[in-house]
C-alpha cells in the first residue's frame, strides 16, 4: 500500500508540474506573445482543465491508500472523467510529439541535437504520466467494484444468519 500511495504523491506532483507549464505556456502564448487565438489552443486548455479536474481528484482518493480506510465510495464523477481527459489529452500529446521528434531526427539525417534529446526524454516522461494516471484510476475503479460486491454479498449472508436465528424455539 506504501507504494501505491508513493505513485499516488508522484502522479499529483508530476500533474501539478505539467498543469504549470502548460498554464505558463499558455499565458506567454496568448498574452506575452499576442498570439491569435487558433483551434490548436482548445487542446492546451483541455490539457489545463483536465489537469486541474485530475489535481482534485488525486487530492480526494489519497485516503483510499491509507491502511485505515474501510469504505470506498465513487465520489466527483466529474474529477474521474477530468483525470482520464487530463490522461487521454497527455497521451495524445506525447504522441503527437513522439512524431514530430521522429520526423526532426529524419530532417537532421540521423544527427540528434541535445534539445531534441530532452524533448524526447519529457515526452517520454509525459507518455508515462498519462499511462499511469490512467492505470491508477482504472485499478482504483476495480477495487471499488470488488468492494461494492464485496459488501452485497456480506450484506446477503447477514440476512441469510439473521433467517435461520429468528425461527429457533
Amino acid at each position: 500500500m506504501k507504494l501505491k500511495k508513493g505513485i499516488k504523491i508522484a502522479l499529483l506532483v508530476l500533474s501539478c508540474v505539467i498543469v504549470i507549464f502548460v498554464s505558463f505556456a499558455t499565458y506567454s502564448i496568448l498574452i506575452i506573445e499576442n498570439a491569435k487565438f487558433e483551434y490548436e489552443m482548445l487542446f492546451l486548455l483541455a490539457i489545463i482543465l483536465g489537469g486541474v479536474l485530475s489535481i482534485v481528484y488525486q487530492i480526494k482518493t489519497m485516503q483510499f491508500y491509507s491502511s485505515k480506510s474501510k469504505k470506498l465510495e465513487l465520489t466527483g464523477k466529474l474529477f474521474w472523467i477530468g483525470n482520464i481527459l487530463f490522461s487521454l489529452t497527455l497521451f495524445c500529446f506525447s504522441l503527437y510529439f513522439l512524431y514530430f521528434i521522429y520526423k526532426s531526427f529524419e530532417s537532421f539525417e540521423g544527427n540528434m541535437r541535445t534539445s531534441m534529446v530532452l524533448t524526447l526524454v519529457i515526452t517520454i516522461l509525459i507518455l508515462l504520466v498519462a499511462v499511469f494516471l490512467a492505470l491508477e484510476a482504472s485499478t482504483l475503479y476495480k477495487r471499488i467494484l470488488h468492494q461494492k460486491e464485496r459488501d452485497y454479498v456480506d450484506s446477503i449472508e447477514d440476512i441469510k444468519g439473521n433467517q435461520d436465528g429468528d425461527f429457533n424455539f
